[in-house]
């Protein structure tokens, strides 16, 4: 594994940039938004900016990014989940245990409270 030392502001600006070519990008962000790895990514990145913050004194600004990231928070983020949710190729034979991850990987680094896989599905 890697180790790459960023500050809070550097991971943030990361982040936002992922997620903006995830969500909003033209079809050269398709391999991304369905890649498990990017994903995970993703989620890691956003864990450690919540974590540098707490760590450094900043609750609030933590909790900011935490809810933030809310999948049923942004609709227009919710909208674009709901509508790749069944683009999986197999989804008719996936069990309900792999819809929910594939969705939970289309959704990164928003989180799914519960309900929301019910509901997008």
């Amino acid at each position: 594994m890697t180790s790459l030392k960023l500050t809070a502001f550097e991971a943030e600006t990361l982040l936002r940039g992922a997620v903006i070519f995830k969500f909003e990008g033209d079809e050269s962000a398709d391999t991304f938004a369905g890649s498990p790895f990017s994903a995970g990514s993703l989620k890691s990145l956003l864990a450690s900016i919540v974590a540098t913050h707490t760590e450094e004194g900043r609750p609030g600004r933590a909790e900011a990014w935490r809810e933030t990231y809310r999948l049923a928070g942004n609709i227009s983020r919710w909208e674009w989940v709901a509508k790749r949710t069944t683009s999986h190729p197999r989804w008719n034979s996936l069990t309900e245990s792999e819809k929910r991850a594939w969705t939970e990987v289309l959704a990164a680094p928003y989180r799914l409270e519960d309900g929301d896989h019910e509901r997008l599905c």
